[in-house]
């Protein structure tokens, strides 16, 4: 997520304006990561105007206030009516005209209403007056004829960051943003004496052009898409993890499996990836479904389903537009160069839990078994019972046709355990019980690992057990 943050801030200090477009999902009033992200970017910018300034106050504020609605006719409630006088007898109901009717909001405010709007609690923030530096009867153009100073003065850069899900009208936010890069434009100032803003929405508030038509005006368009990386989410499994009770290598490897387990098998999300690495003690690969399928019945779980055909399978640098109502529905993600659905409809495909699980083995196992494969070949160089050269023909690697011969010692330090296996078998390299078992480990979860199929029980175990060794 850095590198995210990294360039969305590079263009505000640059002088740029920008739309961060965040799935619609992340905006519900339940969750507050939409918030945790703003707070990123805040925390970065040396000084700015935050707008609703208030989140109690001012979003409220700035919503359109409730009208009563009129009072319906009444229908009789089958009871007699309640004489107007006190018989110390509890109130008996009455017909229903009688109670109150519930609030319901009044229409919203049209566009030009809403921008002006906020214009207005936007010029309250910055402390201007009415009569400074006005440009005529047009409210708007007053504003920003203020931001810019018209040469008059020092021209507001203060970033101006627009929470756009916050107001009543989302899009006034855009339509200040493509405003106030016109003006400023218009106004010949150089790109660090420009007023910017950073307005954060979600596509379902905008039209649905809005952000191609943004990004051709030089306004700098910032998809949440890919922004979590690899690292961020197995920097948030390993905060979520509980300690190791034995601190052993043994235990440290087991741990990094698991850990590495989590991280393949949630992606981007986040919140999933935490809360499994706190469900799953164990870390068997045979408990994960279960333990996965527990953490998602008490997570909320979006309900629209993702479906992508071959064309949609690259992430590219946004979602896809087969892809956006998936996308705002926090269904889908791009993680680490691929597409990625939400682990409750992978759940459902006890394959592909297996393919996530095995690419998050191979990822941790394979270098130890290579870096073991490289230590074996010292016990076939010492208990070979014919000549190096005579093994290196028999089980070495096989030779391209027209390429020179590579010398024995060569040819042995890139044997592969299966052929050190067959060289054991056919009694060419004599073993030791341990090392005959050794050999049979690292043989059988290489070939295992090779052909896709991920390691459980006492497969993984033993493996675990030889690497440590």
């Amino acid at each position: 997520m850095r590198v995210w943050f990294g360039r969305l801030l590079a263009d505000l200090h640059r002088g740029r304006s920008c739309l961060w477009l965040l799935p619609h999902s992340m905006l519900k009033p339940a969750g507050d990561r939409a918030d945790r992200l703003m707070d990123e970017v805040l925390h970065e910018l040396s000084d700015f105007v935050l707008l609703p300034s208030d989140e109690r106050g001012t979003s409220a504020s700035a919503r359109p206030p409730a009208v009563l609605r009129p009072a319906t006719t009444g229908r009789w409630s089958g009871l007699a009516s309640v004489p107007d006088f006190d018989d110390g007898l509890p109130d008996l109901p009455t017909a229903r005209s009688s109670e109150p009717s519930d609030p319901e909001p009044s229409a919203l405010p049209s566009p030009a209403e809403a921008l002006a709007g906020l214009l207005e609690r936007l010029a309250k923030e910055l402390g201007f007056n009415g009569d400074t530096d006005t440009v005529g009867s047009d409210p708007t153009g007053d504003v920003l004829a203020q931001l810019i100073r018209r040469g008059t003065g020092t021209a507001e850069t203060r970033p101006l960051v627009v929470r756009a899900w916050r107001e009543p009208v989302p899009s006034a936010a855009a339509h200040l943003l493509r405003r106030l890069v016109a003006t400023a434009k218009e106004a010949g100032l150089p790109p660090d004496r420009r007023p910017r803003a950073l307005v954060v929405a979600s596509t379902d508030d905008l039209p649905t052009d809005l952000p191609a038509q943004l990004a051709r005006e030089a306004i700098a368009v910032h998809w949440w898409w890919g922004a979590t990386s690899r690292l961020d989410t197995a920097t948030v499994v390993a905060l979520a993890r509980p300690p190791l009770v034995t601190a052993t290598e043994l235990g440290h490897l087991h741990e990094a499996v698991t850990q590495a387990t989590i991280t393949e098998v949630c992606g981007p999300f986040l919140d999933i990836a935490a809360a499994l690495a706190r469900r799953w003690d164990g870390g068997h690969p045979e408990s994960l479904t279960s333990a996965l399928h527990d953490v998602l019945t008490e997570l909320p779980r979006p309900s629209r389903p993702v479906q992508w055909s071959e064309g949609t399978r690259h992430p590219g640098r946004r979602p896809d537009d087969r892809l956006l109502a998936a996308w705002n529905a926090g269904t889908v993600e791009s993680w680490d160069g691929r597409l990625r659905r939400h682990p409750g409809y992978d759940l459902q495909y006890e394959q592909v839990v297996a393919g996530w699980v095995w690419l998050a083995q191979n990822h941790v196992l394979l270098p130890l078994l290579e870096d073991a494969r490289e230590r074996f070949t010292a016990i076939v160089r010492s208990r070979a019972r014919g000549s190096l050269a005579q093994l290196a023909q028999d089980y070495g690697p096989r030779r391209e046709s027209g390429r020179a011969s590579e010398s024995p010692d060569s040819a042995i330090a890139m044997m592969e355990l299966g052929a050190m296996w067959s060289a054991h078998c056919d009694g060419a390299i004599p073993l030791a019980p341990t090392e005959r078992r050794r050999l049979r480990v690292l043989r059988e979860a290489r070939n295992r690992l090779a052909h896709r199929v991920p390691l459980h029980g006492h497969r993984l175990r033993d493996l675990v057990e030889e690497l440590c060794r």
